[in-house]
């Protein structure tokens, strides 16, 4: 167990102030941990991200007129798998006093909060992972198969038909529970990508990544609706974030995968071996998850009809999917053969690409989603949505550096839309229709995948990449209008109070 001390020598009328002012250290903390008095100077947590937690104060005489303060904290945090990046700056926040620390959410986690998010960005992580796969290893596959780039796009437009899957486990997840389904379809998504590895034709690997597909699909959006039906009501878009992150971490796998392709033609193969990697966290993450406490609650009450409000929110956010990935999808999967055609980079130059473009989404992520819980999600989604495919189209008409410059700005800007217009999402919609909402918010989000890849592909076969681009930008710039014109603001607001049906 974690032990911080802190001592320090004082006057005895000094020492008088500092341990029993209005914040003395007499009197228990209501920061990071809100504590409660045990006895005679000993505290501990009743509320805060510790599953166990001591604080103790001694005082013993130095001299004649000094004494020495000692405040020892013994402590143990909530958070499984990712304890080792939070205990230093933890035990810091302890020792230095009183106020928020800069990196905390707005809001204090309680044991549990801590645990599930921990539990299910460890989840996001392989989600992150399997939904990046594909798009990096597709081109590879391709050529072993002696397939056409016409032909992948057909296997890819195919594959997004899996949605059909997403939405049937989503809408199974709004009546059994969260945490069952999202379990079974992280193992099922797993086995299917392991599976894709012994494929012996571009047919096969389409049937079998569909199912992986749409399981991993419905896999990121249950961890998504889950955990922010169990964050803080002031910390929804920095528990966004923090998961965008962790399924970022899990992209960065499945990129650092691709030079593999490089030792054959037929190594392509290896990077889905490498998801059976992730069925021991599924199964730590299975003894550890409890179902979540709002599906608990409102599977006890009556299924009853959408309120009002539902269909206009519902073709709202599917108009945002559709216009959103009709450029950001053609823009994410078109970049590698842009890359390679266009640019003449290698599979390895490729990876190098993009991490080095890509770590600006962590930066853009964390601070997007403090700004957001803290001023509000609207102006920020506006411009991020805007910002970013502005920054994105304009990397496709240039080479050498600026392009290097250019998308990593544009990334940055596009991952302030994890936690400022993502989680409207979640909140958007009561709890018994919520996981069944974002499935079908996925069908519109697939229908302008599919949209977006199709036209793209044919303009920039006939006019370029630039040009193709500078049209389907209008996409991302009606979003950015939606946004200030019809979202509401939900920063700081419960989801029972945005969704009365939940009340």
């Amino acid at each position: 167990m974690p032990r911080v001390i802190s001592r320090r020598v004082l006057s005895t009328d000094a020492a008088d102030g500092v341990l029993n002012g209005p914040r003395g250290l007499l009197s228990p903390r209501a920061d990071i941990v809100l504590e409660r008095a045990e006895g005679d100077a000993v505290f501990s947590a009743a509320e805060g991200p510790v599953s166990q937690y001591q604080r103790t104060v001694t005082v013993e005489p130095v001299g004649s007129d000094q004494v020495e303060i000692t405040e020892q904290f013994d402590f143990r945090l909530a958070i499984p798998v990712w304890w080792m990046l939070f205990t230093i700056p933890f035990s810091r926040a302890l020792r230095q006093g009183r106020e928020w620390p800069w990196w905390h959410p707005p809001d204090r986690f309680t044991t549990r909060q801590a645990r599930i998010v921990a539990l299910l960005a460890t989840l996001a992580v392989i989600a992150g992972f399997l939904g990046t796969l594909l798009g990096q290893t597709i081109t590879f596959a391709r050529e072993e198969f002696g397939e056409s780039k016409s032909a992948a796009g057909v296997a890819l437009s195919l594959i997004r038909l899996s949605i059909l899957i997403t939405v049937a486990v989503a809408a199974f997840a709004d009546r059994k529970g969260r945490r069952r389904t999202l379990l079974y379809a992280a193992g099922g998504a797993i086995l299917a990508s392991a599976a894709t590895s012994l494929v012996a034709n571009l047919a096969t690997l389409t049937a079998v990544q569909a199912i992986s597909r749409g399981l991993s699909h419905a896999m990121a959006l249950l961890i998504f609706v889950f955990a922010l039906e169990e964050a803080p009501a002031g910390s929804r878009a920095f528990v966004a974030s923090m998961l965008g992150l962790a399924a970022g971490l899990g992209s960065g796998i499945a990129v650092g995968s691709v030079p593999l392709a490089d030792l054959g033609d037929t190594a392509w193969r290896l990077s889905f071996l490498l998801a059976l990697a992730g069925l021991p966290l599924v199964l730590f993450a299975a003894r550890r998850l409890p179902e979540s406490q709002r599906f608990e609650t409102a599977r006890r009450q009556p299924r009853t009809r959408p309120p009002q409000q539902y269909r206009f929110r519902l073709v709202l956010l599917a108009v945002t999917s559709f216009a959103v990935l009709l450029f950001a999808a053609p823009a994410s999967q078109l970049q590698n053969d842009f890359l390679r055609d266009e640019r003449g980079f290698s599979a390895t130059k490729i990876t190098v690409f993009t991490l080095l473009t890509a770590w600006t989404a962590g930066p853009g992520m964390l601070i997007a989603g403090k700004l957001a819980d803290l001023r509000g999600r609207r102006v920020l989604a506006s411009v991020g949505v805007s910002g970013g495919a502005l920054f994105a189209f304009w990397h496709f008409t240039l080479a050498g550096w600026p392009m290097w410059v250019l998308i990593a700005i544009g990334t940055l800007m596009t991952a302030t839309t994890v936690p400022t217009l993502g989680v409207y999402r979640a909140e958007m919609f009561g709890t018994i229709r919520r996981s069944e909402s974002n499935g079908l918010l996925g069908v519109a989000g697939v229908a302008g995948s599919a949209a977006g890849l199709a036209v793209a592909g044919f303009m920039a076969d006939a006019w370029g990449y630039g040009t193709a681009f500078a049209i389907l930008i209008a996409g991302p710039i009606l979003v950015a209008i939606l946004v200030l014109l019809y979202y509401p603001e939900t920063t700081r607001r419960s989801l029972e109070e945005l969704n009365p049906e939940d009340a």
